[in-house]
């Protein structure tokens, strides 16, 4: 009777002892986590831009600008999405007096 139940035990065993090197496997090739974008600044004048320099996501240059005439709506600009290291850069048609706010929207 013992010697019946010692297979099922190493049975057992083998296949605790594979999920668990399938469960190591899988951390091992698993992708490294992903940061937002970090130490980001702004640049605004006849261009507006950001630029961050830590993390591994993207960011883009977001911003409002009042109109040149008052009666109109402000005005939102975006610049294109932009790997950390890289800027974002979008063209200001009226100037830096007309912004009202800028930040960068940043994604992982």
């Amino acid at each position: 009777m013992f010697a019946k139940s010692l297979p099922k035990k190493r049975g057992v065993v083998g296949v605790v002892a594979a999920a668990a090197a399938a469960a190591g496997m899988m951390l091992a090739t698993a992708p490294a986590a992903q940061a937002v974008p970090g130490d980001c600044t702004i640049s605004s004048g006849s261009s507006l831009s950001s630029l961050c320099t830590s993390g591994t996501g993207q960011h883009r240059i977001h911003a409002v600008l009042n109109p040149l005439d008052p009666r109109l709506p402000q005005r939102i600009i975006l610049g294109d999405w932009a790997p950390v290291g890289q800027a974002s850069v979008v063209s200001n048609p009226w100037g830096a007096a007309y912004v009202v706010n800028a930040w960068a929207d940043r994604i992982d």
